[in-house]
């Protein structure tokens, strides 16, 4: 039984880095929601830009959302974790499986959420980018 202890020790060290790589992506993009807020209200940015700004802080706030999901499900997944190890030292296997069934699949889901929050950064960008095109 002491095989069942290895498992979670595979995802032990994954998920604080995720939470950690998601925590930069969420100063990341709150600095860069400030930056724009300020750009708007300061520079007072008429119609044409002012609405592309306006479009882009929507999808900021899109990621946001999505990070702090991310956030929460990784932490949620670590809190799990323990229990694993938790629950196997006690000898309790058959909980301490069905908890590490729950990290593993919250884990996932934080990941594809990542990737759903890549694909809306990728359209940010693209979005910042248009005025280019007038040029």
């Amino acid at each position: 039984m002491l095989d069942q202890f290895w498992y979670p020790l595979f995802l032990f060290p994954a998920i604080p880095l995720m939470m950690t790589t998601f925590g930069n992506r969420y100063a990341s993009l709150s600095a860069l929601i400030r930056k724009m807020h300020d750009e708007i209200v300061i520079q007072n940015i008429e119609s044409p830009n002012r609405s592309r700004f306006l479009e882009e802080l929507k999808i900021l706030n899109q990621r946001m959302t999505l990070v702090r999901l991310m956030q929460t499900l990784s932490a949620i997944s670590f809190i799990f974790n323990l229990l694993t190890i938790f629950f196997g030292y006690l000898k309790l296997f058959d909980i301490s499986v069905i908890c590490f069934g729950l990290a593993v699949i919250i884990f996932t889901t934080a990941i594809i959420t990542f990737i759903i929050e890549i694909q809306l950064s990728v359209k940010a960008l693209k979005k910042h980018l248009e005025d280019l095109k007038e040029i």
